[in-house]
């Protein structure tokens, strides 16, 4: 009886680790000039000490795969952007060409956004040009 439990207190702490708790992704430090692939609600930090979290897709137009539309639709994919002494602010990106904005010191380009309840964003964040 007490292996029996033993075992099974240590199946419960093998699975727990791997069990979500609803807490955001861990924050990472941003690859500047290459892609970056970002789930809802992860934030990335920038080398000058700003930060950008990818929020949600805040509207979706956009056909989905294996289905034949009249237009192709377009999506806003919501952001949250804070300089190193800013308050966060929320700003929108379309997917349609150039799916391109200024964040401080920084130019985001939207890449890619996939499809599903929870897509990930595939952006690249490059040094503004002056």
């Amino acid at each position: 009886m007490r292996a029996a439990l033993i075992a099974a207190l240590v199946t419960i702490a093998a699975i727990l680790p791997g069990c979500s708790t609803g807490a955001s992704p861990a924050k990472v430090n941003a690859p500047i000039g290459q892609p970056l692939e970002m789930a809802p609600g992860q934030q990335v930090s920038l080398p000058d000490g700003a930060t950008l979290r990818y929020l949600e897709v805040a509207a979706d137009s956009r056909c989905p795969p294996g289905v034949q539309c009249i237009r192709a639709g377009d999506a806003d994919v919501a952001f949250e952007f804070a300089g190193s002494a800013q308050v966060p602010r929320r700003f929108t990106i379309n997917t349609q060409a150039p799916a391109t904005t200024s964040i401080g010191a920084w130019q985001l380009r939207l890449l890619e956004l996939a499809f599903g309840d929870q897509p990930s964003v595939t952006v690249r964040i490059d040094a503004e040009q002056r």
